[in-house]
């Protein structure tokens, strides 16, 4: 006979396996599951990857707009300049040459036969991209590009994608089907002698050195002819377009970064994959078999905590304190070496684990009021948490669109200052400046949806509708700003340079709720009115000011005077947002907000005297931002409100 113990025990040990079994397949076939577990590490591998410096071996020719301003026709790309762009770098010394061009139908007979001419002759090794796949070239572009590139000459330029969320994760290995000739970076090796392994492996992104630099160094094709030699001799030099409408692809640094960043051309994707197979270097992600042992240990401490029967609340606290632990070692370790341990499939094991074990010891379901405290009470205020409680109906599981205000802090120079300080002293300046800041937040019962760093991300009028949210946001704004300064004072007297806090503030509609499910959930918002709240902080750094709130925000705050900086057009947006900063009530003592009016809008309106008006307010008012940025815009020759910003 088995005692009590032992059944318990050997029960225990079936749920343990049941959440791994459970946890792996939900990795594998549950794309939002997938995609998160994608997200955890793609955040780590855009934003938390240690800076290697520039590549000294490979250098992108880069085909843009300029490149094709010289031609009649955009595509294909003119023949007779690819062949005297091979020529021009097989002059320099070039160590190697990778065109990404698809060399699939005819242009100029001449140049074409001239291209060809060269491609023969050319002295440095050389190959070209190449697809035989029916997708990409039918039946008359294949046998025209079999005709064009030698074989020997051919490189497979296809890029394998996650089938959950589209991105470009693997180097092509080439050789998949019948006449499909080596990946191209496995081609660019075997052309200098160098044997890499038929298998696909995952890309291992080579990290920007500094925000500024690329990791490889890019030049326009054009001007390869008159640029120094020393800039290609002995380089691999590949040669494709970075325009910004074709040939782009979803990488995981695209989870933090935009533009080129994030959907990367082709060629720069492919020179990451030669980088990595070039020096040696790999992914660091775990092995399957890894993966599965990580699921189940974290199965069998979900079945231990279960097994000492403390409680719902012991159970949630160790189990939050445990995930915690889990997640910071994974996030932050991984800038120290920690390989990329999958975090979503143990936590969910974890979770089942300790679910399933409630359920066998016979403890009843969590009710709905403990639900709510747990998922709300880090990131709302009790008034907030109270509300949701006496109505779960104002809880929405899944994401609805609605009118939100939202708030974006960053601390300027903050990468700079963790450099400068010892581990414990930062954590100790940033969970004081961020337990003041939240308290605001909490105080305006605004949403704390996320901390990126020492930045935040707060919304109002979810997940509770609150009808003067607009004003809620700027008021808490306001005093955010007044919080930071003296923060931001007093650690400077300490001898703690903490930089100034930006803030911005925007209104509008987007997607907010719960992703993910009842048991792991994020409460958060998506959409493009996230995305110009953000920009509406970092523009502070161009005016000199503190806080900034857009025109949809203003709209709805009478009662609360504001003075227009401009209307920006923000990067990565169409059409201009009109921002504003608060009057403060020193400001407002003074007759600055008004002469200020006046003079700006004579700059709107185009007035000729505008420019005059500007400079001699600055004489008035030499310290004020807003009036030393127009001036500035006016000594330059800029005599418009209207402001464009290349950059966030």
């Amino acid at each position: 006979m088995i005692s009590k113990k032992a059944r318990t025990f050997l029960t225990a040990l079936g749920v343990a396996l049941l959440a791994t079994m459970l946890a792996t397949l939900a990795v594998q076939y549950l794309t939002f599951v997938a995609t998160l577990e994608n997200i955890a590490r793609d955040i780590r591998v855009a934003a938390l990857s240690p800076p290697m410096p520039q590549s000294k071996d490979i250098v992108i020719a880069a085909i843009n707009e300029d490149t094709l301003a010289q031609f009649p026709y955009r595509s294909p790309v003119d023949r007779e300049f690819l062949a005297n762009l091979i020529k021009s770098l097989d002059a320099k010394g070039a160590r190697e040459i990778g065109v990404d061009v698809l060399l699939d139908q005819p242009t100029e007979e001449a140049k074409d036969e001239l291209l060809k001419s060269v491609i023969r002759q050319i002295r440095t090794p050389l190959f070209f991209s190449y697809t035989n796949s029916p997708n990409i070239v039918n039946e008359d572009q294949l046998a025209y590009l079999n005709d064009f590139v030698p074989a020997n000459l051919r490189a497979g330029a296809n890029l394998p994608t996650d089938p959950f969320d589209g991105t470009v994760r693997w180097i092509f290995a080439g050789e998949t089907n019948p006449g499909m000739p080596l990946g191209f970076a496995r081609k660019a090796l075997a052309l200098l002698g160098m044997q890499t392994s038929p298998k696909q492996v995952e890309i291992a992104w080579r990290p920007k050195p500094n925000i500024e630099t690329p990791p490889f160094p890019i030049y326009p094709a054009q001007a390869v002819p008159v640029l120094p030699d020393e800039w290609f001799r002995g380089k691999i030099v590949l040669v494709g377009a970075v325009l910004s409408i074709t040939d782009r692809h979803r990488t995981p640094l695209a989870v933090v970064y935009d533009g080129d960043d994030g959907m990367m051309p082709g060629v720069i994707v492919q020179a990451h994959g030669l980088s990595q197979l070039l020096e040696g270097r790999d992914a660091g992600r775990m092995g399957q078999p890894q993966v599965v042992a990580l699921t189940i240990l974290f199965a069998l401490i979900g079945m231990g905590i279960g097994l000492l029967k403390r409680g719902v609340a012991f159970n949630l606290s160790a189990g939050a304190l445990m995930l915690s632990l889990y997640w910071a070692y994974a996030m932050l370790g991984y800038a120290h070496g920690v390989p990329l341990v999958p975090l979503v499939g143990p936590s969910l094991a974890f979770a089942l684990s300790l679910w399933l074990m409630d359920v066998v010891i016979g403890r009843a379901e969590r009710k709905q009021r403990e639900f709510i405290q747990t998922a709300f009470s880090r990131y709302v205020s009790p008034v907030v948490v109270d509300q949701l409680v006496d109505d779960p109906g104002a809880l929405s599981i899944s994401g609805m669109r609605r009118d939100a205000t939202f708030i974006f802090t960053d601390i300027a120079g903050f990468t700079t200052l963790s450099e400068q300080l010892s581990s414990e002293t930062l954590a100790e300046v940033l969970n004081a400046y961020l337990d003041g800041a939240c308290a605001i937040i909490l105080k305006y019962q605004g949403t704390i949806d996320k901390f990126i760093g020492d930045a935040i991300m707060s919304i109002f009028n979810a997940p509770i509708a609150q009808t003067d949210h607009a004003q809620r946001a700027v008021r808490c704004g306001l005093e955010l700003d007044e919080y930071a300064e003296q923060f931001r004072i007093a650690q400077n007297e300490l001898g703690i340079p903490i930089g100034l806090t930006r803030i911005g503030v925007h209104t509008g509609s987007a997607t907010i709720g719960n992703f993910g499910s009842s048991s792991r959930m994020d409460f958060t918002a998506l959409g493009d009115t996230v995305n110009t709240a953000a920009r509406s902080e970092g523009v502070n750094k161009y005016f000199g000011t503190r806080v900034c709130v857009t025109q949809d925000t203003v709209d709805q705050c009478s009662d609360i005077p504001f003075r227009k900086i401009g209307d920006v057009l923000l990067k990565g947006k169409k059409h201009f947002v009109g921002l504003y900063s608060p009057i403060s009530a020193a400001e407002g003592a003074t007759n600055l907000s008004n002469d200020y009016e006046a003079t700006y809008s004579m700059l709107e309106s185009g007035d000729a005297k505008a420019g005059e008006a500007f400079l001699t307010l600055k004489e008035r008012y030499p310290d004020d931002p807003v009036i030393g940025y127009h001036c500035r815009r006016i000594q330059a020759g800029i005599f418009s409100s209207q402001i464009v910003l290349d950059d966030k």
